[in-house]
């Protein structure tokens, strides 16, 4: 339900994987009339140079169906050797988490859950993405901020990346703030 964090972590994941040697990635997005069997043929395909792969299936609608719950199955029951197989979905409710396929994927892999940042920690979050840019918040500054994106994780990575270039790194405060911001 946090696209920012959710994409973030998917980064993360694929970074590590490239390092550990996954230098080739397919995508399949498994939307509706998605062929399951693209999954099998994917996981059985191997490259002419014996690479690391890395299979991106994505879910976007969180449920894979009775057909796409049989591939999973079957993926897990044998595992490709050198393949990273990185599921996304969204939130998933506590009866797919019961599911034959989840509990196949979780027992195989990691389940990573993304949640939301609530409004309370939201200026927490803020203030360390800023310190990660090199930029010193005030406190009012921080709060300000997170008034103006009201929770939105992908607008204030654009807000910071824009302070970033307008005013620099070093310290910020609420008029410096309001200044950078009034055009957007």
């Amino acid at each position: 339900d946090e696209p920012l964090q959710m994409g973030e972590t998917c980064d993360a994941i694929r970074e590590a994987a490239r390092a550990a040697g996954h230098a080739s990635r397919e995508v399949l997005e498994a939307g509706s009339g998605f062929d399951w069997q693209q999954l099998q043929a994917e996981a059985a395909a191997f490259s002419l140079f014996a690479e690391k792969k890395i299979i991106d299936l994505r879910i976007p609608g969180g449920r894979p169906g009775a057909e796409g719950s049989k591939a999973l199955l079957a993926y897990c029951q044998d595992p490709p050797p050198d393949t990273l197989l990185l599921l996304t979905l969204p939130k998933i409710d506590r009866q797919q988490q019961n599911s034959k396929w989840f509990k196949a994927l979780d027992g195989l892999g990691v389940v990573i859950q993304v949640w939301p940042i609530d409004a309370q920690r939201l200026p927490g979050w803020i203030e360390q993405r800023l310190r990660q840019a090199g930029i010193q918040p005030s406190r009012d500054a921080v709060r300000m901020l997170a008034d103006r994106v009201e929770g939105n994780l992908l607008a204030a990575r654009q807000e910071i990346e824009k302070l970033v270039l307008l005013q620099g790194e070093g310290p910020l405060d609420a008029e410096q703030l309001t200044a950078a911001v009034t055009d957007s």
